[in-house]
């Protein structure tokens, strides 16, 4: 495609890993189709996807990085404006980050679009691409006449969940009976959710409140904007998506998995990894087929010693061999975003007496201080199940690559996603709730053996397998989300030429 007939989108995530690597994925295959991509980050968040971002560029990907001035908060460390390197106390400040990103990408888009697109080597941005929790972008797209498109990191069942409550709250219609909570819209399948499984705000959000208010706003902008981008695939969540597009009358792609091109056996994806990739494939080697038990809690979760304890403890009593991603909360003292939250002192102290090295001397437990290479590792063949906290990457990236999940969901969409796993994937089952809670050491050990050695958990590998297909099937030519993919960027191709046409007439008619 000629630089001047590429379609230029600006991608827009929200300051925080979960959120930052799959946008990262999708300005690959959007360059990957045709689409010139402008990632628009801060430093701190720039510098964690400085290798991942090389790489795209190298392979020729039409991809540059944009950063923005960083506006001072109150409060936010310099150079920590970042979900993950943020202790949790702070991460309402974030939010105010955020919100305050809007005033210098306003500055940073008006200048492109007075530009010549000699001066760029592009034509101007031709759409938006951001993030659920950026919501300013509309009203800044409809400034200057750019389409925003939404980019969800959910499901589609859980944005469908989160469209029905957004809506209850605007109409008032969210009911409580007893310990349910009743959505009145109807939903594709009978629903009743524990309070503990929607955030606590919903019922009665306090506006005053920084987190809330941001929440509910970014929630109400979902029924705004030209469309939606959404990491799932048609045969994975098919009512789920007829029902969401009924709901937002907007044009709705789903064009996921988006992970990156080969990613099976991945190390250099987001961070760098706290571990050698020889030290971990050497002891995965060692391991038999379907054995092993990858545990991570994602960037966002940090485990108390009390939960830390209880888990430790069973899965040392579950005699299974395991992976463990294992940090404590960042702390202030921390020199630099490169720095790994908390000390190998810290996490230390969580873990029972002689656990690490108990684990070490009976080849069952290799421990990993920090980020670790997780495509990698659920790629390899002696991991039978994945200890997740819910998240939607990780339980796209375990269907894509056909694991078992056993669910300790903590907060926002992980609920839902440990419900569609355990209910309608039938992939998984849960053994905790909450982030607050402390999983029973007993039942730790006993779902581990149950998913790992049982012919239940024989069940879920065969139904995760299914899944696996399917998911491949989605992003081969032909499938659908390699096709809807394809549709959205000739559709952003039309319109840049449209626009292109019409600037031309513009210069022919003075």
């Amino acid at each position: 495609m000629k630089g001047s007939q590429k379609p230029h989108v600006v991608l827009l995530p929200f300051p925080a890993m979960g959120h930052s690597i799959p946008f990262l994925d999708l300005a690959r295959l959007l360059a990957l189709n045709g689409a010139a991509v402008s990632c628009v980050t801060t430093g701190a968040n720039a510098s964690r996807l400085e290798g991942a971002m090389a790489e795209s560029q190298s392979a020729g990907l039409d991809i540059r990085s944009v950063l923005l001035t960083t506006p001072a908060v109150e409060g936010l460390p310099e150079g920590r404006e970042s979900a993950d390197v943020l202790p949790p106390e702070l991460i309402d400040l974030l939010f105010s980050f955020a919100e305050k990103l809007a005033e210098p990408f306003e500055r940073w888009l008006h200048q492109q679009l007075q530009q010549e697109q000699e001066e760029t080597g592009r034509s101007p941005p031709v759409c938006i691409i951001s993030d659920i929790m950026m919501p300013w972008t509309i009203q800044i797209g409809e400034k200057y006449g750019v389409p925003r498109v939404l980019f969800n990191t959910c499901g589609a069942f859980a944005m469908t969940l989160l469209y029905s409550v957004s809506a209850s709250l605007t109409h008032n219609t969210l009911q409580k009976e007893g310990d349910s909570v009743v959505l009145s819209m109807n939903l594709p399948i009978p629903l009743r959710l524990n309070k503990n499984e929607i955030a606590a705000n919903f019922f009665e959000p306090d506006m005053s409140n920084r987190r809330q208010r941001f929440v509910v706003r970014s929630l109400q902008s979902l029924s705004h904007g030209w469309g939606m981008l959404i990491n799932t695939f048609e045969d994975l969540e098919p009512q789920h998506l007829s029902h969401f597009r009924s709901l937002t009358g907007k044009p709705i792609w789903s064009i996921g998995p988006v992970l990156p091109p080969n990613f099976a056996g991945k190390a250099g994806r987001g961070k760098m990894a706290d571990i050698s990739e020889d030290e971990l494939v050497q002891w995965l080697d060692s391991q038999g087929p379907r054995s092993v038990l990858y545990v991570s809690f994602g960037s966002q979760t940090f485990l108390s010693e009390r939960q830390t304890v209880a888990l430790a403890r069973g899965l040392e009593a579950s005699e299974q061999p395991f992976v463990w991603a294992i940090k404590v909360a960042p702390k202030l003292e921390s020199a630099t975003t490169s720095d790994m939250p908390g000390t190998d002192a810290d996490i230390q102290d969580y873990l029972p007496y002689g656990f690490e090295d108990r684990m070490k001397n009976k080849g069952l437990g290799l421990m990993i201080w920090g980020w670790a290479p997780q495509l990698l590792i659920l790629s390899h063949q002696s991991v039978g199940a994945f200890m997740t906290h819910s998240g939607w990457n990780s339980t796209l990236e375990s269907i894509t690559l056909g694991v078992p999940l056993i669910t300790w969901p903590m907060f926002g969409d992980q609920h839902f996603n440990s419900k569609q796993v355990a209910e309608q994937f039938r992939t998984g089952v849960q053994f905790c709730q909450h982030k607050d809670g402390i999983p029973e050491e007993e039942r730790v050990k006993e779902v581990v053996r149950f998913v790992l050695t049982e012919d239940e958990g024989q069940k879920m590998r065969n139904c995760a397998e299914k899944l696996k297909e399917m998911a491949s099937k989605a992003v081969r030519e032909g499938g659908s989300s390699q096709t809807n993919l394809q549709a959205f960027v000739s559709d952003m191709q039309k319109l840049t030429i449209m626009r292109s046409h019409n600037s031309e007439k513009q210069i022919g008619d003075t």
